[in-house]
C-alpha cells in the first residue's frame, strides 16, 4: 500500500471547511472503483485549501499517483466541490 498526499486549492487561496472536507471524502469513497484500489483516505481542512493523503494499493509510485489522480478527477467535476484543484507542486 502506497501513501499519495495532495493538496487542493481554489482560487480564493480560502480555507477549507470542515463540511467541504467531508463532502470530499464522502464523494472520494462514492467515486472509488475497484481499478482505484482505495484502502484508506484521510481528508481534513487545511490553511490554503483541503489536504487530501489517499492510500492505494499499487505496484510503485507512478501507479499510485496514476490512481489518485484517475480517482480526483472524476470527484472534482462535482459543482458541489466549489471549484477545488489539485494544487501543483512549487
Amino acid at each position: 500500500m502506497l501513501m499519495v498526499h495532495l493538496t487542493l486549492t481554489q482560487t480564493s487561496r480560502a480555507a477549507g471547511t470542515e463540511g467541504e472536507a467531508a463532502l470530499l471524502q464522502d464523494s472520494i469513497w462514492a467515486n472509488a472503483g475497484p481499478h482505484h484500489a482505495l484502502e484508506h483516505a484521510r481528508v481534513r481542512p487545511a490553511r490554503y485549501g483541503i489536504d487530501v493523503v489517499l492510500f492505494l494499493r499499487a505496484d510503485g509510485e507512478p501507479d499510485a499517483c496514476a490512481k489518485a489522480d484517475s480517482l480526483l478527477t472524476q470527484v472534482l467535476r462535482a459543482p458541489a466541490l466549489g471549484g477545488y484543484r489539485v494544487a501543483l507542486a512549487p
